[in-house]
């Protein structure tokens, strides 16, 4: 059988036309997958980070008393004002603001919500702004689309109804005595 075989390829062992082509045609798609890769990582990274730092930055203004009457609206409005690569920002944030006892450190055990897209009424999270020297956690939530969600990279993330991902920013501040 293995006679036979080299029998039938014996023509093309020594034939070099066409070498060149076929490397090209097998590697090819190897190197466009690893580049949109790189290149959605790249901008689901740079996405997160201005979240991370529009969320310090907001809520270091928040507990230094410098919002007055916080709200959700308004922490959104500060965030996205900030984090201007992230589009559609303010209708895809969901943000959480809840104190955490100082005695038993106990933190929430519920996942960090996101925007339901396939609900029209969303879920109900914690907005409690805190009293004086009161340790406060904040965790906000954005629905960012996928670029090339049918890419080797994209099709292995968790996916909402509308293709986009949830990427999550946590915080914490002290209430400063006023």
């Amino acid at each position: 059988m293995i006679r036979r075989i080299r029998t039938l390829f014996r023509p093309f062992r020594k034939d070099e036309r066409g070498l060149a082509s076929v490397e090209f045609a097998l590697f090819f798609p190897l190197y466009m997958g690893m580049f949109f890769w790189a290149a959605e990582l790249g901008i689901m990274t740079i996405k997160s980070v201005m979240l991370d730092h529009a969320l310090d930055v907001s809520m270091r203004e928040l507990r230094l008393g410098q919002v007055e009457n916080p709200t959700a609206d308004k922490l959104k409005a500060a965030i996205c004002s900030r984090a201007t690569i992230i589009g559609n920002c303010e209708d895809q944030m969901m943000i959480e603001l809840q104190p955490v006892s100082t005695t038993t450190w106990a933190m929430p055990q519920t996942p960090v919500t996101c925007v339901n897209n396939d609900e029209e009424i969303q879920p109900v999270v914690t907005f409690s702004p805190g009293r004086q020297q009161e340790l406060m956690l904040v965790r906000a939530c954005i629905i960012i689309p996928v670029l090339l969600p049918d890419a080797m990279f994209g099709r292995q993330l968790q996916k909402d109804s509308t293709g986009g991902i949830g990427i999550a920013a946590i915080s914490s501040f002290v209430n400063e005595p006023s």
